[in-house]
């Protein structure tokens, strides 16, 4: 795969990023969450009060379920206390102990909200629950002011952890996906089937309602259930009595979620549960909850994945979006894709990939896209989408301006069969003149084919001289460097600028033909891709370091020193057009993976170059 310059790119993109988002911190006044049903502090709790947890167990609509409290547990730290339940006897199973699910049900003591279940212990006694305060909770909408501390907790607690429900992938690719995000996995209900809509009219969340935070939804849903807290008046909420991927300012849709059933298990018991219709949005991940507000609704990106299966002849589509997060996006759509394309294929294993990445949105001219084919001999899944993966986190990441609405639409060609051209052999004259047509004959062997050969005219520059490099290429195997950019010379100052040099790298599809001057040895060499230079002068005689280069372009603005080579002050896209048009570069596109690098050495003279007795025998000159 091409080398491309994604450090450079994210860091610069990172910085704004962060930058712009910490100027948001104070926009606007932040008025205090104030539940609508009247309030208890833990501190005035008794052991032995009892009271009702609310929460749905079947269905939509909330069940009280009996509780009392066994102690107020003190706390170091912001949080002073929390409070420790126990479930009361219940002839219905399912209501006699916690369930993951259940995070965010509201407690209520002497008619009022004391907080909500935020953890209990993992094989431990599911009786007993450890509530999140209310005051603690109501603090998630400061904004600018340090995220509440949950505070310490009795060893072996386990955090009800929302845990993240993946639908539409394998349970491999689903796990995949939970490492990359840092959440905990739970079993995976039924998706939603691509069903899931904005809600018509006016909703409001009631306390013990189940919510869910979706990341992903469409043939992909991934989301965490939890249970609201409580309601203000202005239409916010809060839920869960602990973060969800604790990101701080967010914006996640917020769903009505159905409740099939509660599993009853050894290590803990869970809820069933799936994404009905997105009724608001998450604006607040914090320590000690979630925060949103009903009737507001996010951006999202849209996102498509077409498999054509060589082999079985079959095409299928799978169409998702994604939460619109800078610093998220870009981790859900690479495990998605990756997950989807696995388990469409059906293998993990050899082969080979066409892979194009279509970006549309505001901004981006006409669309954009980008092909090239990826060779496995183990995963060629993992290797074919890893370009991708980094073209759209830095699309994401760039900090020039926020493309609303955005689409990825990624379509890969599948086979089993290893689609390499191999490079077998080159044939071309030992001896050109300068200003010249070199002809140049590459002959490839498919894998195990025939042998194909495909020929080139290279023009031999004018001011040529000596012994230059003819280099025969995969585009994959010594990509050209982005000197410029890597030397600081120049700087990606926009975003089609930025799309127009990862368009111009190489692709694995390629067949490059081309005549090194002297110039571009040097650049290779730069980059630690060239011979010494002292082996060959390739390309024309010692220059004079005074001599000012031609073609220079921005070279010859102020401040840019003039020995530099036209390489170090152009960018990549502008050193290709400027050396196709001269004639010294030769680019043929295939569709099968180019393999191989061979080298021929090509003696310039000139028969005007005699020596001073008249004779005419040409010197090279080194």
């Amino acid at each position: 795969m091409s080398s491309l310059p994604w450090t450079s790119l994210r860091r610069a993109a990172a910085a704004l990023a962060i930058l712009l988002l910490a100027a948001g911190l104070g926009e606007g006044a932040v008025r205090p969450f104030v539940p609508e049903a009247p309030t208890l502090s833990a501190a005035s709790l008794k052991p032995g009060e009892r009271g009702v947890l609310k929460t749905v167990l079947k269905g939509t609509q909330p069940t009280d379920i009996p509780v009392e409290v066994v102690s107020v547990i003190p706390q170091k730290g912001e949080v002073e206390n929390v409070v420790l339940i126990r479930f009361l006897p219940n002839s219905d199973e399912r209501a006699g102990r916690l369930a993951q699910g259940m995070s965010g049900s509201p407690v209520y003591v002497r008619g009022k909200l004391i907080g909500a279940v935020g953890s209990g212990w993992e094989f431990g006694d599911h009786r007993l629950a450890l509530v999140t305060p209310i005051d603690v909770m109501c603090a998630i909408f400061a904004h600018g002011e340090k995220a509440v501390a949950s505070g310490a907790a009795p060893e072996g607690r386990a955090r009800l952890a929302a845990p993240l429900s993946v639908s539409g992938l394998s349970q491999r690719s689903a796990r995949r996906l939970g490492r990359a995000l840092g959440a905990t996995l739970s079993e995976t209900p039924g998706s939603s089937g691509g069903r899931l809509k904005v809600a018509e009219g006016d909703f409001r969340f009631k306390p013990g309602d189940s919510i869910a935070a979706m990341l992903a939804w469409g043939d992909v849903d991934v989301a965490a259930t939890g249970a609201v807290t409580a309601v203000s008046r202005d239409g916010r909420f809060i839920a869960f009595g602990h973060p969800f991927l604790k990101r701080g300012r967010a914006a996640y849709p917020a769903a009505r979620a159905y409740v099939h059933e509660v599993v009853l298990n050894q290590a803990f018991p869970f809820k069933l549960a799936s994404p009905l219709d997105v009724v608001g949005t998450v604006t607040q991940d914090r320590a000690a909850g979630i925060g949103g507000r009903a009737g507001q609704f996010p951006a999202s990106i849209s996102a498509t994945l077409v498999l054509k299966d060589r082999d079985r002849g079959h095409c299928i589509e799978r169409s998702f979006r994604v939460v619109s997060d800078a610093f998220l996006s870009a981790k859900l759509l690479e495990s998605i894709y990756a997950g989807l394309l696995e388990d469409l294929w059906g293998r993990v294993g050899q082969g080979t990939m066409s892979v194009t990445l279509r970006i549309e949105g505001k901004g981006v001219r006409n669309g954009w896209t980008r092909s090239d084919v990826f060779v496995s001999d183990e995963d060629v899944g993992g290797v074919a989408l890893k370009q991708s993966a980094q073209i759209m986190d830095a699309f994401l990441l760039q900090p020039f301006e926020a493309v609303m609405p955005l689409a990825f639409r990624l379509e890969v060609e599948a086979t089993e069969e290893p689609r390499v051209l191999v490079i077998e052999g080159v044939d071309a004259p030992s001896e050109a003149r300068p200003g010249a047509d070199l002809p140049v004959t590459v002959t490839l062997r498919p894998w195990r084919g025939r042998p194909v050969k495909r020929s080139f005219k290279l023009k031999v520059p004018e001011d040529a001289s000596g012994v230059c490099e003819l280099l025969v290429r995969g585009g994959g195997a010594q990509p050209l460097p982005q000197l410029s950019l890597e030397g600081g010379w120049k700087s990606i100052d926009s975003l089609n600028r930025m799309l127009e040099e990862i368009a111009a790298f190489d692709a694995n599809d390629e067949l490059v033909v081309e005549l090194l001057s002297d110039s571009m040895a040097t650049a290779l060499k730069k980059v630690g891709k060239g011979k010494d230079a002292g082996e060959i002068n390739r390309g024309g005689g010692k220059k004079d370091p005074r001599e000012k280069p031609q073609g220079r372009g921005d070279g010859e603005k102020e401040g840019v020193p003039p020995e530099l080579l036209p390489e170090e002050t152009e960018y990549l896209s502008e050193t290709k057009e400027r050396r196709i048009r001269e004639g010294s570069l030769r680019v043929l596109r295939s569709d099968r993976f180019v393999d191989g690098l061979m080298r021929r050495l090509v003696t310039v003279t000139d028969d005007s170059d005699e020596d001073s007795d008249g004779s005419g025998a040409g010197k090279a000159r080194f």
